[in-house]
């Protein structure tokens, strides 16, 4: 499965616009999978509980869709979680406690354990962001629960999907690492939560298609040109996503403020991006 973490379109003065997540969502919806909400590229944790719950209700998703929590407590993350619920989200996807994560202890599993109670559960492993490591141990105990689904790791790290794929029989593992996708997928992976699907969906889907009918000298070339898109993606973040977005003409909007509204790697960035759009692979 291919899904894309869209993102949230604020204006430039930083205000939500809920019809620009309505069209965006729209606009991507019928290339993919599923849609991740309020993931790392969806600035989820840049938005206030009234907010999360006004871009829910304007989403109106036919497919499955996730919905991420970046709560630093557990009352925080039950209140999004059941407001998620009511919208119709397939799953959650949570990151762990990050503030205080030096004095959580034993409260990392409790944390995912009382939400995976209540809701069918993705671990989410994005470091990168966090600072935070999801220890293997704490994730291959979580892994006992029947609430949680599998994960999302977002490190680029092969040995941790290594380890997934060797001790961690029927969880469902997805990458958010682009330029590793293919390695990610020969280790287990079933999918990608990819921000640069929200650019190239169908490069991706068939890339994902020709690794599963074994056609691997294809599945190798589309990894090597679709490399740069994700390396520059994953070096340039929300604001370089966002800008290639508005470039192509749909409503991503801005960052939040203090966030850039454009990056340094455009100039690189936006000739990757024409020459994928002179193959047909864009949107």
């Amino acid at each position: 499965m291919i899904l894309p973490p869209i993102p949230t379109p604020f204006d430039r003065e930083g205000r939500l616009d809920p019809e620009a997540f309505r069209e965006l969502a729209l606009a991507l919806e019928p290339l993919v999978d599923g849609l991740l909400v309020y993931g790392s590229g969806g600035e989820g944790v840049h938005l206030s509980p009234e907010e999360r719950r006004q871009g829910l209700r304007a989403l109106k998703p036919k497919k499955p869709f996730l919905v991420g929590l970046m709560e630093e407590t557990l009352p925080q993350a039950e209140r999004a979680l059941e407001e998620a619920k009511e919208a119709g989200a397939s799953a959650l996807l949570a990151t762990p406690p990050r503030y205080y994560q030096g004095s959580l202890g034993e409260g990392l599993l409790r944390y995912y354990q009382a939400l995976a109670d209540r809701a069918p559960l993705f671990l989410y492993h994005v470091p990168q962001n966090t600072k935070v490591e999801l220890p293997l141990p704490a994730v291959a105990a979580l892994a006992q629960h029947p609430g949680v689904l599998g994960i999302k790791d977002s490190s680029g790290e092969m040995g941790r999907l290594a380890f997934y794929q060797a001790h961690l029989k029927g969880f469902r593992v997805y990458t958010g690492h682009a330029p590793t996708f293919l390695a990610a997928l020969a280790l287990g992976a079933e999918g990608g939560i990819l921000a640069a699907a929200n650019l190239v969906p169908r490069a991706y889907g068939t890339l994902l298609a020709r690794f599963r009918e074994g056609r691997m000298a294809e599945a190798q070339a589309l990894q090597k040109r679709l490399f740069p898109l994700g390396d520059l993606l994953a070096r340039g973040g929300v604001p370089l996503l966002k800008q290639a977005l508005r470039h192509l003409g749909l409503p991503a909007g801005y960052p939040r403020p203090p966030y850039p509204g454009e990056s340094p790697l455009w100039n690189d960035f936006v000739t990757v991006l024409e020459s994928l759009r002179e193959e047909g692979w864009i949107l």
